[in-house]
């Protein structure tokens, strides 16, 4: 006798076709059809657990921000906040991005549909808001402890959220694979030397 699937494995499979929808044709051309198909589930299935496309596109956003904040405590807990911490963090993050095909393409959606949706574009300002002041905090904590030396962090924070925000752009845009190891370890070399006291 086969087992019937879970209510949580039956969303993920409705979240995953969708997620491989997303990225592939983009939000407005992606239909329910097309996520009823890639999933193999009917319809009843679909709508039993959201209410349409949108609302499984922002369960996806929540999805994405839920798994930011857990690689950063998780980082956190492992290593001490400061210049070396952000360094390892944006690698980390970056390996998320670069290594599933379909994240770069659908986050890259998430940026586009914030221009046209109020609630989403409120989303992407927190997200960046949040990441902000969390490389802030490192930063200050750094300074503080007499790692680094003084300089204005919300320009530093801004600039290197900004950094990895490109990178990940870039990955949507250039045929041939960023070396994403090679340019985020080159640049945080430059930016150590350049930020750290001599011991």
């Amino acid at each position: 006798m086969t087992r019937r699937k879970s209510k949580e494995t039956r969303k993920e499979e409705i979240l995953e076709a969708a997620m491989k929808c997303f990225s592939k044709k983009g939000y407005h051309e992606t239909t329910i059809d097309d996520i009823i198909k890639e999933s193999g589930l009917s319809k009843g299935a679909i709508y039993w657990y959201f209410k349409g496309k949108r609302d499984i596109f922002i369960f996806l956003i929540e999805q994405h921000l839920q798994k930011d904040n857990i690689l950063w405590e998780k980082l956190s807990k492992e290593y001490e906040l400061g210049p070396d911490f952000l360094i390892i963090a944006g690698l980390s993050y970056l390996k998320m991005h670069f290594e599933d095909e379909k994240l770069s393409p659908f986050y890259a959606e998430f940026i586009a549909e914030s221009y046209r949706d109020k609630q989403i574009q409120r989303k992407l300002h927190n997200v960046h808001k949040g990441w902000i002041n969390k490389v802030k905090r490192a930063f200050d904590l750094a300074i503080k402890k007499e790692k680094m030396k003084s300089f204005d962090t919300q320009s530093l924070s801004i600039a290197l959220v900004a950094l990895i925000e490109g990178l990940i752009e870039m990955n949507t845009i250039f045929k041939d694979k960023l070396n994403y190891e090679k340019i985020w370890q080159t640049f945080a070399q430059a930016l150590l030397q350049g930020i750290q006291k001599e011991s």
